[in-house]
């Protein structure tokens, strides 16, 4: 009888803390540097910590990659995972994403040596309606850029087991009593209309206590438009990214007022640091985890739309009229934190967020939403 890989991961487990701290579609794997290490780990008494190989899913001539197929692709990196350092992964962060057209043609999943998931989505669509855009350019498009994707994962995974310092994640300079639970990176194509994209860069708590646990997601997000993808007359309207807290499926969630940036609303361009906090309330002592980060703004308008009694932040980005920006890529990079009870994996899967990005296109005369929601969960 075949072994539950939830129960396999019960029996191995180790306090999360300490572990961190230290058409037809293809299933195929690439390889990354597994076999490096540092020389301090190769003269040490500790087995030097490896990635998972970086496994892909990848639909071909109109063909979807099914969610059972890319549960499939996150199965083989955390078996191989388990192969290479005798144990299993902590948790397994992972995510859902849902689109406007729902065809996922890209997928890729692997496990870095401190047991930070890393995955990579993209989503094509296209309008069967205007004939020149019956062309397949939009899965062309994400199949084009896949395989750079899938190499930025795999140069993640063998710096972990270098033991590399790098940035915590996206643009986050620093973090407190923080670390990196998962990234997800996740691009949706429409011809003719453009591209929207995001990364969530997700943040756990590692303060030790079970009475609760902070969460954080930096969520850098990107519009480019038909005119630049497509060479279409589509241009950027405004852009907006969402994390829904309140889709948690913990207890006691909390969004408190400061704990999100973009704080208000905001104009102009700028290069700002950002950082959020959250004061961790079960503590004896006075003890807070955040995150810090940067990044230049173009001369767009930032609009504030989250709601602490609600436990949702959201904000838009409005793109000003006859600006470079509606014919060129935009972006901003916006993060918000909550507070809610421990997770444990003897609780199963349990989701702790819902994040979406969504950008608007119009060529004057009309105008087109694409948007993509993904649900992110441990288990």
């Amino acid at each position: 009888m075949k072994e539950n890989p939830r129960s396999k991961r019960n029996d191995k487990q180790t306090h999360r803390r300490n572990v961190l701290k230290s058409g037809a579609v293809g299933l195929s794997t690439l390889v990354v540097g597994s076999n490096l290490a540092s020389a301090n780990e190769a003269n040490s008494d500790q087995p030097a910590r490896r990635g998972s190989t970086v496994y892909t899913a990848k639909g071909a001539r109109g063909a979807s990659v099914s969610e059972e197929h890319r549960r499939q692709v996150r199965e083989r990196a955390v078996s191989d995972f388990e192969r290479k350092n005798g144990r299993s992964p902590e948790q397994l962060p992972a995510s859902e994403h849902r689109s406007k057209s729902d065809e996922v043609v890209a997928y890729a999943y692997g496990i870095d040596a401190n047991g930070t998931a890393r995955s990579y989505t993209g989503i094509a669509g296209e309008n069967t309606v205007e004939p020149e855009a019956q062309s397949g350019r939009a899965e062309a498009l994400i199949h084009d850029r896949f395989g750079g994707r899938v190499a930025e994962l795999s140069r993640a995974v063998a710096a972990s087991e270098r033991q590399v310092t790098t940035m915590a994640g996206g643009t986050v300079s620093g973090t407190e009593n923080m670390e990196q639970a998962y990234s997800d990176k996740l691009e949706y194509a429409e011809d003719p209309y453009g591209v929207v994209g995001a990364t969530f860069y997700w943040f756990r708590d590692n303060l030790d206590s079970t009475e609760g646990d902070v969460h954080s997601f930096h969520s850098p997000a990107g519009f480019e438009p038909g005119h630049q993808a497509f060479g279409s007359g589509y241009t950027n309207n405004w852009g907006r990214v969402f994390n829904r807290w309140n889709k948690s499926q913990m207890g006691n969630t909390d969004v408190d007022y400061g704990q999100w940036n973009p704080y208000g609303t905001q104009g102009g361009s700028s290069t700002t640091a950002y950082s959020l906090s959250v004061n961790a309330g079960w503590m004896t002592a006075h003890v807070t985890a955040g995150i810090t980060w940067s990044y230049s703004q173009p001369n767009v308008e930032v609009v504030d739309e989250s709601s602490a009694y609600n436990e949702y932040n959201q904000w838009q980005l409005k793109v000003n009229a006859g600006d470079d920006t509606r014919e060129n890529f935009v972006g901003f990079q916006p993060s918000s934190a909550a507070s809610m009870d421990y997770w444990d994996s003897s609780m199963g899967r349990r989701d702790i967020c819902e994040n979406e990005v969504k950008g608007q296109f119009s060529d004057g005369g009309s105008a087109r939403n694409l948007w993509s929601k993904g649900t992110f969960w441990l288990e």
